[in-house]
């Protein structure tokens, strides 16, 4: 039995990047003999074990044969005979094809460290394109690796563009595709993640963005003030034809979903002319009275959004501020007048002190 350390450990260790977690391939060995060594068997599909001290996962050398579309459709063949070679054939890209031997050597069949000390990000072979994911993963790493100086071959862009279908891209777990997402907005360039996706033309797929230029503008200027992949997010679907459509198909967290849509909420404040009673109707939408915090974040967020796009406001973002400040400085004066008060009459009495707080704030303005 022989074991090796692989993938992103080796990986990051060769770039000079911090080590997040250790994976391990284990060749000329088998499920019944690892459970002997007293290895945990973590997945009931899939050979992954955890050692017995370090709790790290240990995979058992594969092979695998592309039976169905997308990223899931493998068959995948687990055999003592499967070499580290054969293993490290079917991964994604070079610099994720090196195994390191207990001494340090490096098995390196696909020139990944020559890539690496290149600043490539290139695939390892024919194998990529079976695996659709691949082409989010390599946007990912776009992004999270530009600071290190990486970029993608043009080898692997060419192919990303002509050797998926659009049956292959639908096919896709949405739940890995946010994920992948997700990782980009934190990173230094999230702007890299979209635009190596439109480069890879299949941007459009998962996000109906109108002109990504624009897009790579506005994520870089709010990248600067706003670290959050919430925020990022929510910066990003201010520009999305269908907002609603692309977070049901991405299957967004509701915390990511609930700022965008706020967001939109004051899009339309600002931009459209509103009334009194619309302004009130607005702050409800955002819930503002509920949760006051991240309406104000959404408020402020749009703000920063409409100034970079150069949009033309029916409102100004600071009249709407004040009012909300109005607002929250008479919450105790409104509930003082709403004492004694029957439940059916205080819903118009609330309505109507609050109205006569946004028509004095906008007169006094």
């Amino acid at each position: 039995m022989n074991v090796y350390l692989v993938g992103g450990a080796v990986r990051d260790e060769l770039i000079g990047r911090e080590i997040k977690e250790k994976d391990w391939v284990v060749v000329g060995s088998d499920e019944e003999d690892l459970l002997s060594k007293g290895f945990k068997k973590i997945n009931s599909k899939f050979p992954v074990f955890l050692h017995p001290e370090t709790k790290e996962e240990y995979a058992l050398a594969r092979k695998e044969k592309k039976v169905s579309p997308g990223h899931q459709g493998f068959k995948f063949i687990f055999d003592p005979s499967v070499k580290i070679e054969e293993d490290l054939k079917r991964r994604d890209f070079t610099m994720n094809a090196i195994a390191k031997k207990d001494n340090g050597e490096l098995i390196d069949p696909f020139a990944g460290v020559s890539d690496i000390n290149n600043k490539l990000i290139k695939h390892v072979s024919e194998f990529f394109i079976e695996d659709p994911l691949r082409v989010f993963r390599c946007a990912r790493f776009a992004a999270t690796l530009k600071s290190f100086g990486f970029k993608v071959s043009d080898e692997t862009i060419n192919l990303m563009q002509t050797k998926f279908s659009e049956g292959e891209f639908l096919s896709l777990s949405a739940e890995r595709v946010w994920t992948e997402t997700q990782k980009a907005l934190v990173s230094e360039y999230p702007e890299e993640y979209f635009s190596i996706l439109n480069k890879a033309d299949c941007l459009h797929y998962f996000f109906d963005l109108p002109d990504i230029k624009e897009v790579i503008e506005l994520i870089e200027h709010i990248k600067k003030k706003y670290v959050g992949d919430v925020e990022r997010w929510a910066a990003i679907c201010s520009f999305l034809i269908d907002q609603k459509k692309t977070n049901e198909l991405l299957k967004i967290p509701k915390k990511f979903s609930k700022l965008s849509e706020k967001i939109q909420e004051c899009i339309k404040l600002f931009t459209q002319k509103s009334s009194d009673s619309e302004i009130l109707d607005s702050l409800y939408k955002i819930s503002f009275f509920r949760e006051s915090s991240s309406a104000r974040k959404a408020m402020e967020l749009c703000d920063d959004l409409m100034k970079e796009k150069g949009s033309s406001l029916s409102l100004e973002p600071s009249l709407i501020l004040n009012i909300v400040t109005k607002l929250e400085k008479s919450k105790n004066e409104i509930n003082s007048s709403l004492k004694g008060m029957k439940d059916e009459d205080k819903k118009s009495k609330l309505t109507e002190l609050r109205l006569n707080i946004i028509r004095k704030t906008r007169t006094n303005l």
